[in-house]
């Protein structure tokens, strides 16, 4: 067990020990308990997957007391957890919470695979992340509409999803330096434009900050990085004090099992069945387009079919709903022969365009006696007495998160003969795509790097130590993740369906993209180097300063960089034609009643942290159902 395990444990166990459970608990159970029972019924909408996606689609379709909805879940549900809904303390690498997937090894990064955590729960992952909240810039969502050939799917026709499912919890005082009196005014003129505040999840800023945060923000400030006081209004580039999805009322993770499922758990018409996998949807014999009759799931090494009247809708995620769709015989057709799976419908589209954001990092070690989140690890009595503050007031540390984000343009951490270079390596490889797909994902990507619509990269401020942490030493790291333009793919390993698929996302296979976080590493280590930040730190501890060269670095990375587990697109809104999987109304093409409703629809990655984007897809998908905006729309390339 490695250093950081051990701490890690160390702290939860401090924590758990001393647990209360909320009064406020969520006291509901789902409803049909059993495999037996869950198949006898017949639904009108059976949705597989109780994720951030399945669990708000599925709630929402509920509201209709006319239909009944039935919502099939692989893992257990955790409300009132406290390893899931206490903000310090996490389920990620248990597998009582997370489906433990790996990616296969990663042929520019030392051949290294990566964990891929997600939430195997009532809940998903929004169970298990970090919690930071918030949208993209209003391009990225615009960027979406060529794709869809639909209007709707861009920044307006997003923006009421994107506040329908937020309850903003508006601070009393932003204390982020470089924010003026007139950028408060403005932010609270515009917040009835473009917050939401009557839904589930609350969204909320923190109420305890670490000096090291405001000097690293001052860092920025002072290169012309300004404070973004309303990241949420469409222009999401700048410093920012993140949202988080916790509740500070209660002191707990906001997420869709103690939100969206709570407030429908007695709905009479809403079914939810616990530890079974779904492994193949089910068609009528014959039909063409495809017709959808039911989904096939394994409870106890036995199988069962629960039947649909409308609509099965896949919201598995990105890994695991292209997983579905192969088993079940769409997809490429040489894929599915290759594992004697017989094709239904050759959709190649299927599992490819995988993206996903890709991280690295710089750590210092602090100055005795800075304060950071390792006071928790290295202190047993300050650990106990955040606790029973926590306990009395659901405040304090444990219920905190780090706050700095930074969403950089390319031209903040770049010269213009840096640039120059960087678009020009972007620019060989646009040329050598072949892909539709990817020819129009690169339009709009060099769009973002040149002109800056939208940021090209994260930092991340984690005000504790990350890396191989020392026993009663102090750190922050800084960790700097990329728009990316390498792209992967995620297939069947194996025609068993309990058999986890292939995840191969391909990092740093685009020449750029290598280019892009050798900038962003150097960018990292310079801020960190710079007062007043630099004025708590003792050393820099990764990567070792006597790296030097522009080899040494990038050696670096391939064997400490790590993922975002922001994975999207595998099953991309697109045209057919153009490598899409659905279209617009996020049916499966070559089917009449099968959908998609996750981040797998996403066709181009986004700056952003995906959770609240990911609610949205799933609130404007409900919408479209209830209005009967289900069937193909016809048009198989684009406008």
């Amino acid at each position: 067990m490695s250093v950081r395990q051990v701490t890690a444990v160390a702290v939860a166990f401090v924590l758990l020990r001393v647990w209360h459970v909320s009064a406020a608990a969520c006291a509901n159970v789902p409803r049909t308990s059993t495999a037996v029972d869950f198949a006898k019924l017949s639904f009108d909408y059976l949705v597989v997957g109780g994720g951030t996606a399945g669990v708000a689609l599925s709630a929402r379709l509920a509201e209709d007391p006319s239909v009944t909805v039935g919502l099939i879940e692989a893992g257990n549900i955790h409300v009132n957890d406290p390893t899931v809904e206490v903000p310090a303390l996490s389920g990620i690498g248990n597998a009582s919470y997370d489906w433990l997937f790996t990616s296969v090894p990663q042929t520019h990064l030392n051949d290294r695979s990566f964990a891929i955590p997600r939430g195997k729960m009532l809940g998903g992952s929004s169970g298990i992340n970090g919690m930071a909240w918030g949208r993209a810039s209003s391009v990225e969502y615009d960027a979406w509409i060529p794709f869809a050939s639909d209007n709707s799917w861009g920044w307006s026709g997003l923006l009421p999803y994107l506040r329908k499912c937020e309850n903003y919890t508006l601070p009393p005082h932003d204390p982020f330096p470089g924010i003026s009196e007139e950028d408060r005014e403005r932010a609270l003129h515009d917040l009835p434009h473009v917050d939401g505040f009557s839904g589930l999840i609350v969204a909320s800023h923190n109420d305890v900050y670490f000096d090291a945060t405001f000097k690293m923000a001052n860092v920025l400030n002072d290169l012309g990085i300004g404070t973004n006081v309303e990241p949420q209004s469409g222009n999401a580039s700048g410093v920012t004090n993140t949202l988080t999805n916790i509740n500070r009322v209660e002191g707990k993770r906001s997420y869709s099992a103690n939100t969206y499922y709570c407030s429908h758990a007695g709905d009479t018409n809403y079914h939810v069945l616990l530890n079974a996998q779904a492994t193949k949807v089910s068609f009528a014999k014959g039909s063409n387009p495809l017709i959808a009759t039911g989904v096939q799931f394994v409870v106890g090494g036995k199988t069962y079919t629960a039947t649909a009247r409308r609509e099965v809708i896949l919201s598995a995620g990105t890994i695991q709903t292209p997983q579905l769709l192969e088993l079940s015989g769409i997809g490429n057709s040489s894929i599915l022969q290759s594992f004697g799976i017989e094709p239904l419908f050759d959709l190649p589209g299927v599992g490819e365009n995988l993206q996903e954001h890709m991280f690295v990092l710089a750590q210092w070690q602090v100055k005795p006696g800075v304060p950071t989140f390792d006071l928790l690890r290295n202190n047993a009595t300050f650990a106990a007495k955040q606790q029973k503050i926590y306990d009395e007031t659901r405040g304090g540390l444990l219920a905190a998160t780090d706050s700095m984000l930074a969403f950089l343009t390319l031209g903040d951490i770049v010269s213009p003969s840096e640039m120059a270079a960087l678009l020009d390596i972007f620019d060989k490889e646009a040329a050598a795509a072949t892909s539709p797909l990817t020819k129009l994902q690169n339009r709009f990507r060099r769009g973002y790097f040149a002109d800056g619509s939208a940021a090209a990269l994260e930092l991340i401020e984690w005000v504790r130590g990350l890396v191989n942490p020392a026993p009663n030493e102090s750190y922050v790291s800084v960790i700097g993740g990329m728009h990316p333009s390498s792209k992967g793919s995620i297939h069947i390993a194996s025609n068993n369906p309990l058999t986890p698929p292939a995840v191969d996302f391909n990092l740093l296979s685009s020449e750029f993209d290598t280019q892009l976080i050798l900038q962003i590493l150097k960018f990292i280590i310079k801020i960190g180097g710079q007062a007043p930040f630099s004025d708590l730190v003792q050393v820099q501890t990764d990567p070792d300063p006597s790296l030097q060269t522009d080899e040494e670095l990038l050696s670096y990375v391939s064997s400490g960089a790590s993922i975002g587990h922001h994975s999207v697109g595998t099953a991309a809104m697109a045209p057919k034609d153009f490598g899409g999987v659905v279209d617009n109304t996020l049916t499966v093409y070559g089917t009449a009643n099968l959908r998609v409703v996750d981040a797998s629809i996403i066709p181009i990655h986004i700056g952003a942290h995906i959770q609240s984007t990911i609610y949205a897809i799933a609130e404007k998908a409900a919408d479209m159902i209830k209005n009967g905006g289900y069937g193909r729309s016809n048009s198989t390339t684009s406008a």
